[in-house]
């Protein structure tokens, strides 16, 4: 008996296709692997990331020690851009289907001291967000920063429309760059090395006790609160280790408005900031830093002054 073929009308056909063309895309969101880990093992490997600087992997002074590399991000000039994107497909997908709600990453301000400010974005390339928290990594040596994906009030929209769970839904990259709030499409110049390594994808549970040494944590910056705000300001620290830390305001300028020194071990510190500089004068309306520094690096939040 001859095998019986149908015949389908042009708008089954398109209707097919459009069907195969969905299922393609849901295949693909789901491709995202939770407790996948990037380590950047071999000499010269980058591993598919890229962009606009300059990238090479030493093959040694990694997380893991020193026969295991990482990945070296680097700009020769004071005008340059400094970042790169990840898009192999272990990142890519639908991260709530695959149940990642953190991105930790290691990095490590390698060479010269730079005033290092790196912000790591998620998404696609029509729908991207960046993450409202900048990391301060330490002067060559390793911290660990971790990036919660799961609230979008951490997160300002950067590039293209579409909301954040749409992006989170289908991310195709995972971008790490130097940036300065306010953010825009354009990163801020500047000439430096990073170094980033141990890049995970995880639910805070899996592959954290995975292979390699104990996280030391950078402090940790809560949300000013309030923020925007006409008065005092509330400034939270979650210390991973004991020693001082220090709590700076600086305007958009770079330029210091006030400090604080604050002691103590493991654990919360707060300090509430009067909305006044050094000497004691009411800050003008605009747009601030807070930012929180120890042994192993910092972390930055911007903060709002309202009238």
């Amino acid at each position: 008996m001859p095998k019986f073929h149908p015949r389908l009308s042009p708008r089954a056909l398109s209707s097919a296709f459009v069907l195969a063309a969905v299922l393609v895309l849901v295949h693909g969101a789901a491709a995202a692997v939770l407790g996948f880990r990037e380590e950047w093992p071999l000499a010269g490997n980058t591993d598919g990331w890229g962009g606009g600087s300059v990238y090479a992997n030493p093959g040694t002074g990694g997380v893991l020690g020193n026969n295991d590399g990482f990945l070296m991000i680097s700009t020769g000039a004071p005008t340059a851009k400094l970042g790169g994107f990840g898009s192999n497909v272990e990142l890519t997908g639908d991260y709530p289907a695959a149940g990642i709600s953190e991105i930790r990453l290691w990095l490590n301000d390698v060479g010269n001291s730079d005033p290092l400010e790196m912000h790591v974005s998620i998404g696609n390339g029509t729908n991207l967000w960046q993450y409202n928290v900048g990391f301060h990594p330490p002067h060559n040596q390793w911290a660990e920063f971790v990036v919660d994906v799961t609230n979008s009030a951490n997160f300002t929209h950067t590039v293209g429309v579409g909301t954040f769970a749409a992006a989170m839904g289908a991310v195709d990259r995972i971008l790490i760059r130097h940036d300065l709030a306010p953010y825009s499409q354009t990163p801020d110049p500047i000439q430096a090395d990073v170094g980033v390594d141990h890049l995970l994808l995880t639910n805070g549970v899996v592959g954290v006790a995975g292979p390699g040494p104990l996280a030391p944590r950078a402090p940790q910056l809560a949300l000013p609160y309030p923020n925007p705000s006409r008065g005092d300001v509330r400034l939270g620290v979650n210390a991973f280790e004991d020693g001082a830390v220090t709590l700076e305001i600086v305007d958009l300028a770079g330029r210091r408005v006030r400090s604080t020194r604050l002691e103590g071990g493991l654990g919360q510190r707060s300090w509430v900031w009067d909305g006044r500089d050094a000497a004691g004068r009411l800050t003008a309306p605009g747009v601030y830093h807070v930012r929180v520094s120890g042994r192993l690096g910092g972390e930055t939040r911007a903060l709002v002054r309202v009238r």
